[in-house]
Parts: structure tokens; C-alpha cells; sequence
């Protein structure tokens, strides 16, 4: 069975500078130093080592190359590839770096091979639209209106993250810039505002709902339309609060993100079909110089024999109907000889005369061609052969007559026959071409197809948790209205203020609301699968945000009523039987119980269980069959997963996650 690989970053760098392989080979030399390999030496072709149960394998063949390098991970591999092309006529030099982690177990944490930084500091490597640096880009005042189409290039392909001001400890900016610099090396851009005159500058430029400051992080991905971002939420920024309060696991929170995102991303047209012959190259299969070919096809050389032949050939068959499908070719008339004169002004015209190129007709065609040709032009050559042959009291000079005739025949044919054997080898070689690009290019069309309905997909979900958001703040209006109602006389339940309506962009802020507003809600340690959705999910996760603050309230308006006795079902009850004024969310997004094939086997009955106080179990944690669907199936299909205490001594809802669909007999 096939092991599970895990893309876990992805770096496309574009290099013009000549030579790649001595500056890729230096750097990555080093790093590998430091993890006990032996110097890699510049005359050998090919190095292969192992040490500590990694392996190393570096090779190349004239202007490309491919350095591997397998390390254990756990329970599985972790491989660092680099392929590299040198810059030829039509293609520019490339490096194309992946991590891929290979086998079961914990996911690795994905940040920048440690080469990167060293290798950017060599000469100026771009993503194809923007400078990747190999550190943090300070902007000033003056820097900001010059950063602004940078930001906004249409070829830019990696994400720019952008550290705010932090008024309180300016050096933790530069030191959350450093950090972020190094993990993500390759595959995105980090700027840090030098003061706040820059942070206020960058914000008027960038407007309102796609500002960052008081020490927030912000990362804007590609593409970026500043004039006409219509959903401004994917651009996900991090409050100040959440870093100062989880440290590097929010800043690592932010490096998951962005790599997310560009290891996600297909490659490149140019590189994709460069990349498929410098693997070819590697193995011996190609020449160099198809490597550009791939790219650039050149116009298609032709042999001149072959072309000779052609032509005359072409010349001889121009006078003649193309035969048609079904129909039955006329007779040839009989023709008298032609002399020897006329033979010699044909070839001059032939020779003289310069024909264009004509397409290549059919097998059945160009032998039903061929075959008229031969009758039409050799019959007189034929019938004198023939004559002399049947003719009785043959002289010695009409043999050596008949001989020559029969030579001449015979060279005649010959010569038709390579004409047509190279004209067929021609036919079955284009249309084998032919055949591959169709291919290629159907491919390709395939992917641009799937590439833009995914956008249109991604679209279509921003514009549903608008709409959603737009249902929230009417449904508030409603019981805004209730509350009204309420105090001019009329019995409504439910008593709510016109306040401003919460409105979440992410899992996260949700958590965090949850944990300062929500009395009866216990949030459980489950920040890094929400967050997780977060930064790979983010044209989703506003609308999963909306469904769980909608599930939180309604779970906390619950124990409420059942803690103080005004209600003695259960959660199910509530939202399916519920009446005006109760926080609730559909019942068919709730689910009381597992399955018993999930709950009876450890292997997915302990993903499932998690922390509570000893006041609600002596043992500290609880299997928590309740759940909450917040995406009823597909992938990805969120799930939170509750305990009811309501009834309890604590008379709490206790939240044991948030997150992605765990485990199940399905998803194994």
C-alpha cells in the first residue's frame, strides 16, 4: 500500500542569475553539515550518503540538478526535495524546493528547509512578480507608497505578511518579524512597519476593513486588489491580544497559513512542463537542450533530403484531383512519351520553381496519389519495356536498350518508394505529436477549469457567509423587536438589547468571545484545531464562525434554563421543540450520540475524549459523544464536540473541541 504523503511547504523561486548550482550547492552544503553529512564536493556528479538513518542523495547532469534528502519524522520520513534549472534561450533558471512528509502519525511542523535564507541572500530571487527576501522588509513613512504595488503585482504568487506597531515593546515587532522571516523563507514576504507614522500611512493606503495595527499581524494573500477586494476577511489578521497571550504558537499559528497556502498551489505552466524534462535529463532520457524546447517549442527543422524529395513529389502530384471518399478514381488517358527535351524543361521548372509547404494528406489519399503519379508519369516507360520485351528476334543492342529501360523503371520506383516510406514515417511521427500535445493541451485546459471553479467555488462560499451574517444581525433585529414588544405589554420571551450584533471572522475570535461572555460555556484546550481551519480554510471559516457562535449561545442559553430548573430536557429538546425567545440552531445540526463502532473501539473513541474538572468526572476528562455539525458532510466538515453538565454540579456546558471531523470508521 501506497504511504500517505503530506505536502508540507512548497517554494517556486525564479533565479536569472547564472550560475544556480554554485550558490544552491554552497548553501545547501552547509546546512547538511550541520546535520552530520560530509561537505558536498563540487567535481562529483553524484553523492549519495546516509547518516543517523537519513539519506542524502545529490545529483545533476550540465544545467540542471536535484538534491534529496530523507530524514525519520516519527513514525514516518520527512523528504526535502530541491530541483534546479539553469537559465537557457527562452526559459529562466529556476528552483523549486518541497517538503513532503511521508507516513502516519502527527502532522510535522512545516516551515522553510534551513538553506533558504542563506540561498536568498545570494542574488535577487523573485517568486515571477516580487522580490522574495531573505529577511523582513522594514517600510517607513516614504517606503509605504512604494510597497503599495508590490503588494497589488497581478504575478505575485506568495503571501506578504505584515507585522504592525507594537506601542507597548517595540522590539517584540522586529523579534516576531524575525521569527516569522526564517519560518517561512521561500514562500511568502514579511514586512515590519518601522513606527507608527508607517503603520498609519500603510493603513490610510490600504483602507478601513484591511488595516493592521496595535501589534496585530496581517497577511494578504495573492491575488490582492486593493480597489476592488470584495471580501477583505481572507486576508486573515491576528490580534495583538492573541500574540502577546500564546507567544510563538501564534506566530507559528500565521507560518501554518502561509505555507498552507503556497504548498497548495500548483506550479507554474512553464516550470510544470520544464520540470518533467529535467527529471528526464536526470535519468538520461533527454538532452538539455529539450528543456527549453518544452517550454518554447522552436519552428520545426526540416531535412533537406527529405524536403527534396517532398517537393518533387508535391510538384509531381500539384496537377491532380484529390481523390474523393466513395468516389472511383478515372482512368488515366494514355500519354505519349515525353522527349527528351521536354523532360529536361520539366525539371528545370521544377527546379526553379519554389513550393510552399502543404499539409499532409491522409495515408489512403497520399497512396491513391502516389499510384496515379506512377501510371501517369512512367506509362510510356512501361509500354516500351513491354514491347521489347514480347518482341521475338531481339537484337544485342535491344537487350542492352531494354535493360536500360528497365533500370530506369526500377530507379523510377525506387525512388517513389522512399518518398513515400519517408512521407508516411513523417505522417506517423506528426501524429503522434500531434496526439501528445492534444493531450498535453487538454490537460492543461483541464487544470486552468478545475483552478477556476475552485475560485468560483471559494467566491460562492465568501458570498454565502455574507449572506449568513446578513440573516444574523435580521434575526437580532427580530428579537430586538421581541424585547420591544415586551415592554409596551405584549408577552414575548427573551429580552435582548439592540447592541451591537458580534459578528466573528474566524473560529478563533469565537473562542476567545465565548471564553469572556458565555457564563454556562467551559472552552476546553482546542485553540490549535480551530485555528487550524482558520488559516488553511479561510473562505470558509467565517461562515463555520457564524454557525458556532450561534451553537455557543444556544448551548449557553440551554444550561442556563436547565441549571435553574426552567427546563429539564435535553439539548436536542430544546433547539427541536424550541419556543420564542430561546437561542437555538437547527436540530438537524446536533447529534446526541456516536456510533457504537466509534465508541467501542479505542482507536476513535480517544480522539474523542478530553479534559473536564474532577468536580464533573474524579478521572479529569470525559468521552464526549455530542457533537454539533457545523458543515453536515463533505470535506472539510467541522465538528464541536460537547458535554452536558447543565443538570450537573457544575451546571456548565463543557467544550471539549472544535475542529476538523475527527476519526472515524469512514474517514480510516
Amino acid at each position: 500500500m501506497a504511504s500517505n504523503v503530506t505536502r508540507l511547504y512548497q517554494a517556486v523561486l525564479r533565479d536569472r542569475t547564472a550560475p544556480i548550482s554554485i550558490r544552491l550547492r554552497r548553501t545547501f552544503s552547509e546546512w547538511i553539515v550541520g546535520k552530520g553529512f560530509p561537505p558536498a564536493e563540487a567535481a562529483r556528479a553524484k553523492i549519495e550518503a546516509e547518516v543517523g538513518g537519513a539519506r542524502l542523495t545529490m545529483e545533476r547532469r550540465g544545467d540542471c540538478g536535484r538534491y534529496t534528502l530523507d530524514e525519520p519524522c516519527g513514525e514516518g520520513r520527512l523528504r526535502t526535495r530541491v530541483t534546479y534549472t539553469e537559465s537557457v534561450p527562452g526559459v529562466t533558471g529556476w528552483v523549486v524546493v518541497t517538503v513532503d512528509r511521508h507516513g502516519e502519525g502527527k502532522p510535522a511542523v512545516a516551515n522553510a528547509p534551513g538553506f533558504l535564507q542563506a540561498y536568498l541572500r545570494t542574488a535577487r530571487i523573485t517568486d515571477g512578480g516580487v522580490h522574495v527576501e531573505d529577511g523582513p522588509v522594514v517600510l517607513d513613512e516614504e517606503d509605504v507608497h512604494r510597497f503599495v504595488p508590490v503588494m497589488t503585482e497581478p504575478r505575485r504568487r506568495v503571501p506578504i505578511v505584515v507585522v504592525s506597531v507594537d506601542a507597548q515593546d517595540p522590539g517584540e515587532g522586529r523579534a516576531r518579524a524575525d521569527y516569522l522571516a526564517r519560518a517561512v523563507a521561500g514562500a511568502s514576504l514579511v514586512v515590519r512597519l518601522a513606527d507608527l507614522r508607517a503603520q498609519d500611512r500603510f493603513n490610510r493606503a490600504m483602507g478601513k476593513e484591511l488595516d493592521v495595527f496595535g501589534g496585530g499581524i496581517r497577511t494578504y494573500l495573492a491575488p490582492f486588489d486593493l480597489d476592488g477586494e470584495r471580501y477583505p476577511y481572507r486576508h486573515l489578521p491576528m490580534g495583538v491580544a492573541m500574540i502577546r497571550d500564546q507567544g510563538t504558537t501564534a506566530l507559528d499559528r500565521i507560518v501554518d497559513g502561509v505555507i498552507g497556502e503556497t504548498s497548495r498551489r500548483r506550479l507554474p505552466d512553464d516550470v510544470q512542463q520544464a520540470l518533467r524534462v529535467v527529471y528526464r535529463v536526470l535519468a538520461g532520457r533527454a538532452e538539455l537542450s529539450e528543456i527549453a524546447s518544452a517550454v518554447v517549442p522552436p519552428p520545426a527543422e526540416t531535412d533537406p533530403a527529405r524536403e527534396e524529395l517532398r517537393r518533387r513529389m508535391m510538384a509531381m502530384t500539384r496537377p491532380l484531383t484529390p481523390p474523393v471518399v466513395g468516389s472511383v478514381p478515372e482512368q488515366p488517358q494514355a500519354e505519349k512519351p515525353a522527349t527528351a527535351e521536354e523532360s529536361s524543361s520539366v525539371e528545370a521548372e521544377v527546379e526553379a520553381e519554389s513550393i510552399p509547404v502543404a499539409p499532409l494528406v491522409d495515408t489512403a489519399g497520399l497512396a491513391q496519389t502516389v499510384a496515379e503519379t506512377v501510371i501517369k508519369e512512367l506509362r510510356g516507360e512501361l509500354e516500351t519495356a513491354l514491347r521489347l520485351a514480347t518482341s521475338s528476334g531481339t537484337s544485342d543492342s535491344d537487350s542492352d536498350r531494354l535493360l536500360r529501360e528497365i533500370r530506369t523503371v526500377g530507379a523510377h520506383l525506387s525512388g517513389v518508394r522512399d518518398v513515400v516510406s519517408g512521407l508516411r514515417d513523417v505522417v506517423a511521427e506528426r501524429r503522434g505529436d500531434e496526439l501528445l500535445e492534444a493531450a498535453e493541451d487538454e490537460s492543461d485546459r483541464l487544470a486552468g477549469e478545475i483552478e477556476s471553479l475552485r475560485d468560483e467555488h471559494r467566491l460562492l462560499q465568501e458570498e454565502y457567509a455574507e449572506a449568513v451574517t446578513g440573516a444574523r444581525k435580521l434575526a437580532e433585529r427580530v428579537r430586538w423587536l421581541e424585547h420591544t414588544l415586551a415592554e409596551a405589554g405584549r408577552p414575548v420571551y427573551g429580552v435582548t438589547g439592540e447592541g451591537a450584533v458580534f459578528e466573528p471572522a474566524n473560529l478563533t475570535e469565537v473562542l476567545i468571545e465565548a471564553r469572556e461572555s458565555l457564563r454556562h460555556i467551559v472552552i476546553g484546550d482546542t485553540d490549535s484545531a480551530a485555528t487550524r481551519l482558520d488559516l488553511h480554510h479561510s473562505a470558509q471559516c467565517r461562515m463555520w464562525a457564524a454557525k458556532a457562535w450561534d451553537a455557543l449561545r444556544a448551548l449557553d442559553d440551554f444550561a442556563k434554563a436547565r441549571s435553574c430548573g426552567e427546563f429539564s430536557g435535553g439539548f436536542y429538546d430544546w433547539c427541536a421543540n424550541g419556543s420564542p425567545g430561546r437561542f437555538t440552531i437547527p436540530a438537524g445540526m446536533v447529534s446526541m450520540r456516536e456510533s457504537r463502532s466509534v465508541v467501542n473501539r479505542s482507536k476513535f473513541s480517544a480522539p474523542r475524549t478530553f479534559a473536564v474538572s474532577p468536580e464533573v468526572n474524579p478521572g479529569g476528562q470525559v468521552l464526549m459523544e455530542a457533537h454539533v455539525k457545523l458543515r453536515p458532510v463533505g470535506y472539510p466538515a467541522p465538528r464541536m464536540y460537547f458535554h452536558d453538565d447543565s443538570g450537573g454540579v457544575t451546571g456548565k456546558i463543557w467544550v471539549g473541541y472544535l475542529g476538523d471531523h475527527l476519526p472515524n470508521t469512514r474517514t480510516n
